[in-house]
């Protein structure tokens, strides 16, 4: 742990320093009653804990070379853990008799609940003996301690000159000098190369271009690439480069410019002088050379004269244009910055100064943040080249292809991190044998410490740099695996709960979630995390920066995924790790080592199982076994684990902080819950089955967080939630019906609540007052509201309702008292029963701040409200507004006009028919960039005419009269228009339009339609009767095009689309060909999709082959589909056989890169000629009639190459004319033989040396299996529904001596397996089913390692007794008729399935986890001693045993997670629940499921 040992002493610093700072304030507040001999050895504590602080300050350099210093600080931090311990457990005996008399108070109305409280807040003083040695123990610890860390001060002061070697070792100083290739930053550097040429601006403001992104990336390799540009040369008088490192010395950065600028001046005054003054030159260049060493002479004796050197720089500068780069810079500090750049300005008009830094705060300090250049991590693209250049000296596999599957596997594990790459190509420099680069592949990379010595020191520095309080928390993200994604919010509160964020300014007090917040931004600056790619609301580390994590965490940190010595769990305090099903017993073996535990996280499985029920066995060996006894633990986290009970035990977790059993399927928390005083975070998002909260959860005075969203059986809360006066976050809050449940009132004390606040329920308030005192206007942290009273689905409940009740005048007294503070930023009002709204709704002095505001499903509303006068509202969505039939002046409000609304929305408002503006207003809706109405049917009105900024406009189910007085809209962008049959002409221009969608509309709406030349995309979808585009329209800039349902005449009247990349074409009528008008002008196409054409025989009509030129020559991807009569392809797709390309028509289709035909029954051979070797992926599926495939025959070398055929059964039968399969096919794939095929070729697999699987499908006629001499590789053999098939080949062991998976299923005429089974001995997985055909297994007996079997055909009469011998057999499946022995003896044994007749006296194995009984017409009961070994059992499942009536008690086992029973009518769900015949057996399960 050599990092480890560079930064404990750091950590445990800012641990002593938070541990005395609590000291402090418990001794003043909770403590401060407390007196004795606890009080002294407290007050001991407060002396000593300042000089142990003021130790470790400086112990983290000596703890390296120093091991005895090592040990002290390993002491030092679990005697931190144990005084915090302590301290709690002191806070808590004091707060116990408050919750004693706060129970006694209690309303009679919940007595049993309290009652049953009565042992969770008993208050239980602690016996003084114990208490004494506990204090005392600790004391005598520190006192030791202290005296060992003093006997090292001479230690500390000898080594207090080195302070620096750990920050800048493993980084060499950089130069200017160009690396011999780069790769992959070609944009970047045009980009910042445009920024450099570029003289505009203010020289202040624009002259500094920062290059920000994380360690290993490559910024000072970009830095080079520019500065070495042949343009700058002329550019820039002056260019220089300094490597400034992690040392921001002002005084000698300065030194070491001015050097610079005098040296490049110096010989630049001898650049390009004549030859007849060369002898002159040379003189006066000796003199410079003197002079320059007088003055580097004068500027060490200026050392302390900074304001000379200075001086000096501004003169050399001045009137020059210069390239300074600054590398590697770390410093934040405006003020030294300001100081440095002072000489600068004296500059010439652009001058340019660039920054490379690895913390974006650096560069928005210089720059701000536009002026950043974020450079991101390398294109997939220029990965490969760069690994493959410093490997092989090449930029590609093309002299060593047998290396390529590794190298590209190698190269994805680097993670597009440029410094990863170079190094683990370093490792492979020289090495050329195909095991060798496996080795690597297979080992951890990074693991050896000579390897992790070449990228960990470059990483390292960022972490060096960080405080202390950061290191700490940084340190804790080593419990994340690799590629875990994270919120932001959920890593603050992890921090929080274990305490390790802490008040950086002793001015200014701030909440603990702001401080996370902070140092999780701060993290970010420094590129210690990125966003992730595929989802912005979560951020990932790299893997390099994981590891990195891990290194400095040290062993208390563990993440299972990485494996851990069981030496070192014992010392173990934050854990994390992933239930894989198959490593069930080995990973939870190492909880019985976890003494010492903070932090539980059980992390979600990155892939998804068929069988989940591996996690109900882990969530109940943790739930009943390992946290009962984990009472030191502050973190613990089972979310998205199928937990459904949680046991009542949570008052041995006195110390916990954060509880997440989001998405889970509780249904209740345990009222022990409420003993847990420190707790600050219970997060319950995704329960949808949770229906109760705690009647105790008034309790914890010290709940930050509650998170409930998507938990829609909880229909109500109780009222002590309003007692939680230290909320953050409510994320809803329920209205109850019932007393002793939440009232609106109860809102008024939770003043704190941040972010999110949904109200629900809002029907139950009956009494106007509870509203006027709930004070939401002094909830001054709340962004986004919403209101909601009851929900309905259909209108015939909402008629019911309003026939039933009136409401709407409380409902409106209600809302008027619910406005929100002026912070709000989000109003969402759904349901509402009001025929208005109040005033505050459209206040633009109340919301000064709304940005968005949804009105929802308020069907009584007859008026909207006055929006328009809300200064910063950006969206409005209103929808589902049945009752409003006119918008007007009332809408805008006086003078209103909707400032800054960007975003405007009308659905499902049935009786909406006139929509006008106020009178003399033309400038209403200026930033409106989209408008979307959606089903207004009855809407006739004109839109507003002056919609400039417009850029989004859609329409759908509406008049067609709402479209047609529309003006001109010069800025619209995107246009979409459904379901309109009666619009037939568009007044407006459309200058800008780029994208039109029109679909199932009158077919002469185009032709109103002019000035279509920025159009780049065009949906034109069910429109039947469309036959022709007008004349006047042109597509000069189309690049997408799709038309379906339409008639394929269509297609004659469009020309001209040379910049059409995209065209799709589903489901003409009437179109056999591609018209030639059409296709001579798709030049650029890239990708042509063609769907259900069923009337299309040839793509086009055969040319000559000057013709042929003016065939799409740049498609990449060609996909037919579903099209009946296509019967031939373009010969222009094709090769030469001899593969020359000399003539016009030989390469017309070179750039092909993917060809895909499905369910194209006509076609019956491709063109003569070999396919283009740009072709990557090759799919033929389900073309019945096509009996040739394209010459791939085994000469053909295109490894790059994927093959995947399907559903071809004339290819291989005897009329087809394939002979021999590629030699890359790695898959080979026939589904449907139809009558055709009844044998393959016999040397049809002669070259598929590389061929893995063989899959056959509902062939009915096929009789043998193609030839398999030649594929030893083969790994997979799957045969299904072959119904006249007989058998295999009887020389199948010998020719496939790698074969894993055998799987014959639905086979009725096979009769038997080889002789020579047993000699598959790689074999693992065998499936027999449904082959009523087989009687017996060979007499040879079963391969010897196979680890699945399942022999399920109702024929077979028994299994070999060689079946007892399979020592590896994990699970077994197969009829219970066939089962004539005992499965004592197969040891491993976890899984086992009988069908149709259970053996009674069977005897099974111990090692069995899973058992299923399936099918069984005449079971009646299940005998207890099967059961008799199974003490390991988890899952136990009876599916279809119509009789059975009853269970035994000796199949409730203590290990059963999971018991599932469907189809047994009589064993019912009320038998397994409370009061029922099986609930006192049953009520421990995790996991009990009755499917009737």
């Amino acid at each position: 742990m050599e990092v480890l040992s560079l930064v404990g002493g750091s950590l445990l610093s800012a641990t002593f320093d938070l541990l005395f700072e609590r000291l402090n304030g418990y001794l003043s507040d909770q403590l401060r009653n407390t007196k004795g001999e606890v009080r002294a050895q407290m007050e001991y504590w407060k002396t000593l804990l300042p000089k142990i602080i003021a130790i470790l300050e400086h112990a983290e350099e000596n703890q390296k070379t120093n091991r005895f210093m090592k040990l002290c600080l390993d002491d030092l931090r679990d005697l931190a853990y144990d005084m915090e311990d302590i301290l709690e457990e002191f806070v808590i005996d004091a707060k116990r008799p408050k919750l004693n008399a706060k129970s006694k108070a209690s309303t009679n109305k919940r007595q049993k609940v309290t009652s049953s409280l009565k042992n969770i807040f008993r208050f239980k003083a602690k016996p003084n003996e114990e208490i004494n040695y506990r204090l005392k123990d600790i004391t005598s610890r520190l006192q030791r301690i202290e005296k060992d860390l003093h006997t090292l001060g001479p230690i500390n002061s000898a080594m207090g000159d080195k302070k620096e070697s750990h920050l800048t070792a493993g980084r060499l100083p950089e130069s200017s000098l160009l690396e011999d290739w780069v790769c992959g930053r070609d944009s970047d550097k045009k980009a910042i190369l445009n920024k450099l040429l570029d003289d505009g601006g203010s020289l202040e403001q624009d002259f500094i271009i920062p290059i920000v992104g994380m360690a290993g990336l490559g910024k000072t390799t970009l830095a080079r690439l520019i500065y070495n540009d042949e343009k700058l040369k002329a550019r820039f008088d002056l260019k220089v480069w300094v490597c400034v490192s992690d040392e921001f010395d002002v005084v000698q950065i300065t030194r070491t410019i001015l050097e610079q600028v005098i040296k490049k001046k110096c010989v630049c005054d001898d650049f390009g002088s004549p030859q007849e003054e060369l002898k002159k030159k040379r003189e006066e260049l000796k003199k410079k050379r003197e002079e320059l060493k007088k003055k580097r002479e004068e500027l060490e004796k200026k050392c302390v004269d900074f304001g000379s050197l200075q001086e000096d720089l501004k003169n050399e500068l001045s009137g020059h244009k210069f390239l300074l780069v600054l590398d590697d810079v770390w410093n934040k500090e405006y003020g030294q910055w300001d100081v440095l750049k002072r000489p600068f300005m004296s500059g010439a008009p652009g001058s340019k100064i660039i920054v490379t830094t690895r913390n974006k705060d650096v560069g928005t300090m210089m720059r701000g943040d536009d002026g950043v250049y974020n450079l991101a991590l390398l294109q997939d693209d220029f990965c490969l080249p760069l690994f493959t250049r410093h490997a092989l000296g090449k930029e590609n596999f093309d002299a060593h292809p047998y290396l390529q599957d590794a190298g590209k596997k190698l190269v994805k594990r680097c993670k597009r991190l440029p410094l990863a790459l170079k190094t683990l190509a370093g490792i492979l420099r020289g090495k050329l044998r195909r095991d060798e680069w496996e080795n690597v592949l297979n080992s951890d990379i990074w693991s050896s410490s000579e390897d992790r010595s070449r990228i960990l020191p470059a990483l390292r520095l960022s972490y060096n740099h960080l405080p202390s309080y950061l290191k700490r928390c940084f340190a804790y993200c080593a419990l994340f695996p690799q590629d875990y994604e994270f919120k932001e919010k959920e890593l603050v509160l992890l921090w929080m709960a274990e305490g390790l964020l802490q008040q950086q300014s002793r001015r200014k007090k701030q909440i603990e979630e702001e401080i996370g917040h902070q140092c999780f931004h701060e993290l970010l600056s420094r590129s210690l995390f990125q966003q992730s790619s595929t989802n912005k609301s979560r951020f990932v580390m790299h893997d390099l920066i994981n590891d990195l994590a891990v290194d400095v965490a040290g062993e208390i940190y563990c993440n299972l995924e990485r494996g851990v010595g069981d030496e070192k769990l014992e010392k173990t305090c934050y854990l994390s790790c992933t239930p894989y099903y198959h490593e069930f017993s080995e990973r939870f073996r190492v909880f019985d080592k976890l003494k010492h535990l903070r932090t539980f996280l059980l992390l979600p499985e990155p892939c998804v199982y068929a069988d989940y029920s591996h996690r109900y066995i882990w969530c109940k060996r943790i739930l009943h076994e390992f946290l009962p006894t984990s009472n030191r633990l502050r973190v613990l986290s089972l979310c998205h684990y199928q937990i459904i009970k949680v046991p009542d035990y949570f008052e041995n977790l006195k110390h916990i902080r954060y509880i997440d059993f989001s998405h889970t399927r509780i249904k209740c928390i345990p009222e022990s819950v409420g003993s847990l005083l420190f707790l600050q975070t219970l997060l319950l998002s995704g329960c949808r089955q949770l229906s109760k909260l705690p009647m105790t959860i008034g309790n914890l005075n010290d709940l930050h967080h509650l998170d409930m969203i998507a938990t829609s059986s909880l229909k109500e809360m109780p009222s002590e939630i309003g007692n939680l006066k230290n909320l953050l976050t409510l994320s809803k809050f329920i209205v109850g019906k019932d007393s002793g449940m939440m009232r609106l009132s109860d809102l008024k004390n939770l003043s704190q609540l941040q972010g999110r606040l949904c109200i629900l329920g809002l029907q139950n308030v009956l009494d106007v007052q509870d509203a006027r005192e709930a004070k939401l206007d002094n909830i001054h942290g709340l962004e986004e509201l919403v209101l909601e009273w009851s929900t309905f689905d259909s209108d015939m409940e909402w008629t019911a309702l309003d026939n039933d009740r009136d409401e709407s005048v409380l409902e409106m007294q209600v809302l008027n008292w619910l406005n929100p503070h002026s912070n709000l930023k989000s109003l969402k009002i759904s349901c509402y029963g009001g025929k208005n709204f109040p005033p505050w709704v459209y206040d633009p002095s109340l919301f000064s701040n709304l940005s968005s505001m949804k009105l929802r499903r308020c069907k009584r509303c007859t008026l909207l409200p006055s929006l328009g006068l809300l200064p910063v509202l950006k969206e409005l969505i209103i929808e589902g507004m049945g009752s409003i039939e006119a918008i007007g002046f009332e809408f805008y409000g006086q003078h209103g006009s909707f400032p800054s609304l960007a975003e405007l929305v009308f659905r499902n408002m049935p009786e909406w028919k006139e929509w006008s503006s106020p009178a003399g207003s033309a400038g209403e809706f200026p930033c409106l960039h989209k408008l979307v109405i959606e089903n207004c049917p009855k809407l006739l009105g004109e839109l507003p005419s002056n919609l400039s900024s417009l850029k989004e406009l859609d329409v759908g189910r509406c008049n067609g009269k709402l479209l047609k007085s529309m003006g001109d809209v010069p800025s619209l962008t995107y246009l979409r228009i459904e379901q309109i049959s009666e619009l037939t002409c568009l007044s407006m221009s459309l200058p800008s339009l780029k994208e039109l969608s029109i679909q199932d509309c009158n077919e002469v709406l185009l032709n109103s339609m002019v000035d279509l030349t920025s159009l780049t995309k065009l949906n034109i979808w069910q429109i039947s009767k469309l036959t022709c585009l007008p004349m006047s329209v042109s597509l000069p800039s189309l690049k997408e095009l799709s038309i379906r349902d339409c008639n394929g005449v269509l297609l004659k009247s469009m020309v001209d689309l040379t910049s059409l990349t995209s065209l799709e074409i589903a489901y003409l009528e009437k179109l056999t060909c591609l018209p030639e008008s059409f296709t001579q002008s798709l030049t650029a196409l890239e990708t042509l999709h063609i769907e259900g054409c069923s009337d299309l025989t040839c793509l086009w009509e055969e040319r000559t082959e000057i013709e042929q030129s003016l065939l799409p020559l740049n498609l990449k991807y060609l996909w037919l589909e579903d099209c009946g009569a296509l019967e031939s392809l373009p010969h222009a797709m094709m090769m030469r056989m001899d593969g020359s390309s000399n003539s016009n028509t030989s390469m017309l289709m070179s750039r092909l890169e993917n060809l895909e035909i499905c369910d194209c029954n006509s076609l019956k051979s491709f063109p003569r000629g070999k396919l283009p070797t740009s072709l990557k992926n090759l799919i033929i599926r389900d073309c019945e009639g096509l009996e040739s495939l394209p010459n791939v025959d085994g000469d053909y070398n295109n490894s790059n190459l994927c093959l995947d055929l399907h559903g071809l059964p004339r290819v291989y039968s005897s009329q087809g004319s394939c002979h021999q399969l590629p030699t890359f096919l790695k898959e080979f794939t026939v589904t449907y033989g139809g009558e055709w095929l009844e044998s393959f070729p016999e040397k049809m697999l002669q070259h598929c040396t590389r061929l893995q699987s063989i899959s056959i499908e509902n062939c009915e006629t096929l009789k043998s299996l193609p030839n398999l001499d030649c594929v030893s590789n083969l790994v997979g053999l799957f045969i299904y529904r072959c119904e006249v098939l007989e058998s295999l080949p009887g020389e199948l062991a010998l020719c496939t001596p790698n074969l894993k998976w055998l799987t014959i299923d639905r086979c009725d005429n096979f009769k038997s397996l080889p002789k020579t089974m047993y000699q598959l001995k790689s074999l693992q997985m065998l499936c027999m089913v449904n082959c009523p055909s087989i009687e017996f297994i060979p007499d040879g007996g079963l391969p010897p390692n196979l680890k699945f079997l399942e022999l399920s055909c109702e024929n077979l009469k028994c299994v070999p007794n060689s079946m007892g011998q399979l020592t590896s057999l994990e699970n077994l499946s197969l009829l219970g008729e066939a089962l004539t022995m005992d499965l004592q003896n197969l040891t491993s044994l976890r899984s086992l399935r009988i069908e149709h007749k259970l053996p009674l006296d069977i005897v099974l194995p111990s090692s069995l986890t899973s058992l299923t009984i399936w099918h069984e017409d005449n079971l009646e009961s299940i005998p207890g001693k099967l059961f008799q070994n199974l003490s390991s059992l988890q899952c136990f499942k009876i599916v279809d045993c119509p009789k059975l009536r009853s269970l035994p008690k000796e199949a409730f086992f203590p290990s059963l997670a999971e018991l599932y029973i469907s189809s047994c009518p009589h064993l019912k769900q009320q038998r397994f629940e409370e009061k029922g015949d099986y609930w006192t057996l049953a009520c421990s399960i995790p996991y009990v499921q009755i499917a009737e």
